[in-house]
């Protein structure tokens, strides 16, 4: 790698290895209610996961008091906890009620260790604006929130995000930098472009800024950013499909039956659902380990062409030619 980047993110005394991958959380798109994924995932034990303060906030009486009980659960045992701000869940349900008041009062009432701010979706037009509109929110929701730390989430065109997020960064020096993967442009190598500019603007900050991708939960594409210096991701395609270790590629969740040799599952006893939970999530702990190794020992395009092909590498070299 020509890009300098970290590989540790600490976080309330806990050392998380980067690249780093968050499972979400949520209601949207997915098969089970949100605690059913809460259980598995603290019972499982895996380092880090997201989950929504939307869902929070509208689960029963007895579910809040389960879900506290299970947060709690995760911070003891050293699961990093990030809180999301709940407006991906607003925005697929259209439910205007949702506001920033509800969003702090979750982040009052349970345990986690960082929470993206409740962001605004819909950027101003200049890299100024738009930096000091998340500034000024980021400030805002820490101020309201008496443990955890709050971080920014960066929106706005693609060609505004990297000067964006150094000013942000600048200003706020955040423990992590968000950006939404949809926002980095229409394909993969365009956004894998996007993503290598961030990290080259972020790098001129005097200290190192991890840079965190929302909603990129496919493996190849965390992968080809991870190359291009992103460090964390989060994603529902752990919960949404099932994965195949030998290509790392996703298939319909009930095709799991094609891969269930692939890991060693004899001690866990579990329905179906949760059994090709388990695979995946054990899939991602692997796959991150690998592409961090490939990282350090500088093999990350011989693991692009073993997973890709030469022709993925060759677009890369030809868009990225400071990386590849």
């Amino acid at each position: 790698m020509k890009i300098e980047r970290g590989y540790t993110l600490g976080i309330g005394g806990i050392v998380l290895p980067l690249p780093c991958f968050f499972p979400s959380i949520s209601c949207i798109k997915t098969n089970l209610p949100p605690i059913e994924y809460l259980r598995l995932i603290t019972a499982i034990k895996y380092p880090a996961f997201l989950i929504s303060a939307y869902d929070i906030y509208h689960a029963s009486i007895e579910g809040q008091s389960e879900i506290n009980n299970l947060l709690n659960s995760a911070v003891k045992n050293n699961q990093v906890v990030l809180l999301d701000s709940g407006n991906y869940e607003s925005y697929w349900k259209n439910d205007k009620t949702w506001v920033v008041q509800n969003f702090i009062e979750v982040c009052s009432k349970v345990s986690f260790h960082i929470a993206f701010c409740f962001d605004n979706q819909n950027p101003s037009d200049t890299i100024e604006k738009i930096a000091e509109d998340v500034v000024q929110t980021v400030l805002r929701d820490q101020e309201s929130v008496l443990t955890g730390t709050i971080v920014p989430i960066v929106h706005g065109r693609r060609e505004l995000l990297p000067k964006a997020s150094y000013q942000v960064a600048e200003q706020l020096r955040p423990i992590l930098l968000a950006v939404p993967e949809r926002a980095l442009g229409e394909g993969i190598f365009e956004r894998a472009e996007t993503v290598y500019k961030i990290r080259s603007a972020l790098n001129d900050l005097d200290y190192y800024c991890p840079l965190h991708l929302l909603g990129t939960g496919n493996p190849l594409s965390i992968l080809i950013y991870a190359a291009c210096g992103a460090d964390s991701f989060d994603g529902l395609e752990w919960c949404q499909t099932s994965v195949d270790y030998s290509s790392g590629r996703l298939f319909h969740f009930h095709h799991w039956d094609f891969f269930s040799d692939q890991a060693d599952l004899s001690h866990y006893d579990l329905p179906y659902n949760q059994t090709v939970l388990v695979h995946n999530l054990l899939f991602y702990r692997r796959w991150l380990e690998e592409v961090s190794t490939a990282l350090k020992e500088e093999g990350i395009e011989n693991l692009i062409t073993l997973y890709l092909s030469d022709r993925v590498v060759e677009q890369l070299r030809f868009r990225i030619q400071e990386v590849f």
